[in-house]
């Protein structure tokens, strides 16, 4: 991993982590009842999501060298990439803090809160697109492609999720057919990423630009790319141990939280892969 780099890596994993998150958690109390026991736990466990978007972007300025040339990255708004990812993350994040304020000190009626959950999630949604759009750069061959589409979403479907999932266990606003469907779910898709993570080695491994080839840098992160993908296989299967092998409630808390523990280990290594394997076609 980049140490350069860092700063970067934490804020999009937290980023995409706390947006995943947020999608079930959101989904989940649009379910219950505003006087649902579980309905208050929940609320009170999202601090967890804010609490990654806020260390999140601590570590984003530190990339830019003084916190306070974040306000500078707002100037070419719609213009300019990173400016319209700080925005939307923005917008996000001080979305998702209001209506977590206004659900937990219940300012107004469920109706009203299910649609601020709505108009949340559709900012997080609209933050992830932004930040993708930040990478898909034509002088980047391993970015410029579809697989950056799949390294940000996969984030937000695997370690999101699983964070959602881990929540819900943690506040008792879960049930086994819920915790069943969401570790199918997860399963599928870190099955699938698998598969389309080979597929992206073997075309990074093509890439050859006029004084770097993509082998040579797939050999020297080999490591850490192996390493990424068995953790991803052991929070797979934790995950499935969790919701389908436990019958007690401290047990399945547990495995979920060994499984997020082990995919956030995963992408933190992965996303540092992501960055190492920065080159360009020309000669810088």
């Amino acid at each position: 991993m980049l140490y350069p780099e860092l700063p970067l890596v934490v804020f999009t994993v937290l980023a995409q982590t706390a947006v995943g998150g947020y999608l079930i958690m959101a989904g989940r109390l649009s379910q219950l009842t505003s006087t649902a026991k579980q309905h208050r736990p929940l609320v009170l466990s999202m601090f967890v999501l804010w609490a990654f978007m806020a260390v999140g972007f601590a570590a984003s300025t530190m990339h830019l060298g003084s916190p306070l040339r974040a306000f500078n990255a707002l100037n070419r708004v719609g213009h300019s990439g990173l400016s319209n990812e700080i925005l939307t993350g923005s917008l996000f994040f001080a979305l998702g803090g209001l209506y977590w304020l206004v659900d937990l000190f219940k300012i107004f009626h469920e109706g009203v809160l299910k649609l601020a959950r709505i108009i949340v999630a559709i900012a997080g949604i609209i933050f992830m697109a932004a930040m993708i759009k930040v990478y898909l750069i034509n002088t980047v061959p391993v970015w410029d492609s579809s697989f950056t589409y799949v390294e940000f979403i996969g984030t937000v479907l695997m370690s999101g999720v699983l964070l959602g999932y881990v929540l819900l266990n943690l506040t008792g606003a879960a049930t086994a057919k819920l915790n069943a469907k969401l570790a199918i779910f997860g399963v599928i898709i870190i099955a699938l990423h698998l598969i389309i993570t080979a597929w992206q080695l073997v075309t990074i491994a093509e890439i050859t630009t006029s004084i770097q080839t993509g082998a040579d840098h797939l050999a020297v992160y080999s490591g850490s790319i192996i390493t990424r993908l068995i953790l991803l296989v052991i929070a797979g299967g934790l995950w499935l141990l969790s919701a389908f092998k436990s019958n007690q409630a401290v047990t399945v808390k547990t495995l979920g939280c060994l499984a997020f523990i082990a995919m956030f280990i995963a992408e933190i290594i992965g996303r540092g892969v992501f960055y190492g394997l920065h080159f360009t076609v020309g000669l810088l």
